[in-house]
């Protein structure tokens, strides 16, 4: 299973995709303003998120080839 996976960061209030400024690195603490609805965002609740999405992609997907490749062991 060697697949890449893409995770989006998005906004809390609006669900558009945050789009850092050119240079910029953030750090835990930091604001992102959403360019679409110009609310601040938390990095560390937009990152969290983004893990969470992530982890439930990467085990949905497990889980898909757990049942493929053992479909045809238990009849």
């Amino acid at each position: 299973m060697d697949k890449s996976y893409s995770i989006e960061v998005v906004c809390l209030f609006c669900d558009a995709a945050l789009q850092s400024e050119e240079g910029k690195e953030y750090e835990p603490g930091d604001m992102i303003k959403c360019s679409e609805c110009s609310e601040l965002n938390d990095y560390d609740s937009v990152l969290g998120i983004a893990k969470e999405r992530g982890v439930e992609l990467v085990k949905g997907e497990f889980e898909k080839e757990l049942k493929s490749k053992f479909k045809n062991l238990f009849k």
